[in-house]
């Protein structure tokens, strides 16, 4: 399903949004932009409210992107979590992943 092309980008300091299709078409390219944005020792927030479409390669995605920051010392914060993205971590046990 290919609603919009997935973008990251920047919204202000240490602010970005994440929009579009998030699937296993578009989640690789994303996936090489976390080197670009997870600095060092920073507080990121990431707004998920211009996604319009998920499924699991979206979680993966996410959980990957915490585990960069976490390893950078990097505070990563998700802000506008789709529901649909909720459920999916949900049953898969990895709803508190998430959280902020």
């Amino acid at each position: 399903m290919t609603d919009s092309a997935a973008m990251l980008k920047p919204a202000g300091p240490g602010d970005y949004q994440l929009s579009g299709c998030l699937d296993f078409a578009s989640v690789p390219g994303l996936l090489r932009q976390g080197n670009d944005w997870l600095g060092d020792g920073i507080r990121v927030q990431l707004d998920l409210s211009g996604v319009t479409h998920c499924n699991s390669a979206a979680l993966g995605l996410l959980l990957e992107w915490r585990r960069q920051a976490a390893a950078r010392k990097t505070s990563l914060h998700l802000r506008n979590i789709p529901p649909s993205l909720l459920e999916i971590a949900r049953v898969s046990e990895l709803e508190s992943l998430l959280g902020g």
